[in-house]
């Protein structure tokens, strides 16, 4: 149920420590947003009623029971390309929408997150929670009450996400948040496609991004370019990679490979294993090491896409196999962002490419401060998700897909990101060493499009 909004923002504001917004790239930080939330799908008890536009039902209620559509006529003449075109132009014109009485005369930015609240999955259910805290927190961090956000849950499934995608839409979604797997963000694709609503979706995997789908993830396959980069700047001329014969290290193989091949290096060997005990490990290490020492495939830097306890059993092989780490550089991704790596005396001097530290400090303390728990891995991703959503959700619905893939990008919590025009994320990843038991930042994460090379008209 809709609650009145002093009752709402009292009610939060009693929970919070302070505000908090994070800094946005200049046009961006122009736009301060208030905004009013439906943290359920559930409709108010007395909506304000209002005349139906056209032919098509007043959506008062997302979460309730379907509305009766208007019978489809029969023996209707085959549409011509051109008259599809108006007739979704002429939908999307005249969407109306869900609209509480509390706002009921004012511009609406109606923004539905999409995120699996009821999944049979643990871990996802308290994901989704999460996102969901850092989605309100993002609504209350802004001035104008003028946004509504439609929390709709995807179960975790296709069909679950189809009926959310076809409720959000019957709300008058402009801007679609979510979903997080990869198979949902495909099913909520194709269930909007016919009214052409942005999908700004959580998944990594960049095979489902386009066609209107448009990722605020850190896929791993950037964060190996990155990495490789910075170690082919210091010096590094052949590369190698050791890790687990998993879905990981299948996506990532071919991303380094491009990398290395796109800095000019060389691309030498690789060694995987099936399994996570270092017994498992011990083989493919030593044929590694073998080919380095004896074989003529010396290499200066080595990927290991590990993490954990993992990556502690891992990172000793090497040396034991007298592969000097003095010698070859260790390298990594996000997946060593964790307290254990530090742990590992082999690991020192190592060095990964992750998302800015430094851009989400601010983000972590005001969620910590504000719900007395620490952000899911994704929450961030859920508040700049709203920031980015209910600006472009002011224009109109032709321009959206064009101001989503402007080149100055957006600066949030979680640092840079620009929109390529295939719906892929570029962004600002810094790169971290591992030293004295700490993460010690080594190379800063671009803050702008000109930072990252990108040269604007």
């Amino acid at each position: 149920m809709y609650r009145d909004v002093k009752e709402v923002i009292m009610t939060f504001s009693k929970r919070r420590a302070s505000a908090f917004a994070p800094r946005l790239t200049p046009w961006l930080a122009s736009l301060m947003l208030g905004v009013m939330m439906t943290a359920c799908a559930t409709p108010p008890q007395n909506p304000t009623t209002r005349p139906p536009v056209y032919d098509r039902p007043v959506i008062q209620n997302p979460d309730g029971v379907d509305p009766q559509l208007p019978k489809p006529r029969e023996e209707e003449p085959e549409k011509t390309p051109e008259e599809e075109a108006d007739e979704k132009d002429a939908e999307i014109a005249k969407r109306e929408g869900l609209t509480p009485p509390h706002m009921q005369g004012r511009p609406i930015r109606r923004v539905a997150l999409l995120l699996p609240f009821s999944a049979s999955n643990s871990r996802l259910r308290t994901e989704a929670g999460s996102m969901l805290q850092a989605a309100e927190m993002a609504v209350f961090d802004r001035d104008r009450a003028d946004v509504l956000l439609i929390a709709l849950d995807t179960a975790g499934t296709e069909d679950g996400t189809r009926m959310a995608t076809q409720k959000a839409m019957d709300a008058g979604a402009d801007i679609i948040l979510g979903p997080v797997l990869a198979p949902n963000v495909t099913a909520a694709r194709d269930q909007s496609r016919r009214v052409d609503i942005p999908i700004i979706a959580f998944s990594t995997n960049q095979a489902v991004a386009g066609d209107g789908v448009y990722l605020l993830s850190f896929p791993p396959e950037a964060e190996v370019e990155r990495i490789t980069r910075y170690a082919a700047a210091q010096g590094a001329r052949r590369f190698a990679l050791l890790g687990p014969n998993n879905g990981y290290t299948r996506r990532v193989e071919p991303a380094y490979r491009r990398a290395v091949s796109g800095v000019g290096a060389q691309y030498v060997i690789t060694q995987t294993y099936s399994g996570s005990s270092i017994n498992d490990m011990q083989g493919p290490a030593s044929e590694l090491a073998r080919a380095y020492l004896q074989g003529g495939q010396r290499f200066d830097a080595v990927l290991l896409p590990e993490s954990g306890t993992a990556l502690r059993s891992l990172g000793p092989l090497l040396p034991y196999y007298n592969v000097n780490p003095a010698s070859v550089k260790f390298i990594g991704t996000s997946l060593w962002d964790r307290l254990e790596t530090t742990r590992e005396p082999a690991l020192r001097g190592g060095i990964f490419a992750a998302p800015d530290k430094d851009a989400s400090a601010n983000f972590k303390s005001a969620f910590e401060a504000t719900y007395d728990a620490k952000p899911s891995t994704l929450a961030s991703q859920a508040y700049d998700g709203i920031s980015i959503a209910a600006l472009i959700a002011e224009d109109d619905p032709k321009d959206r897909k064009a101001r989503l893939t402007d080149p100055q990008g957006f600066y949030g919590v979680d640092g840079f990101v620009r929109f390529r025009v295939n719906g892929t994320p570029e962004r600002g990843l810094a790169v971290y060493e591992v030293r004295q038991g700490q993460f010690v930042l080594i190379d800063p994460a671009p803050k702008t499009a000109e930072d990252l090379g990108i040269t604007l008209n």
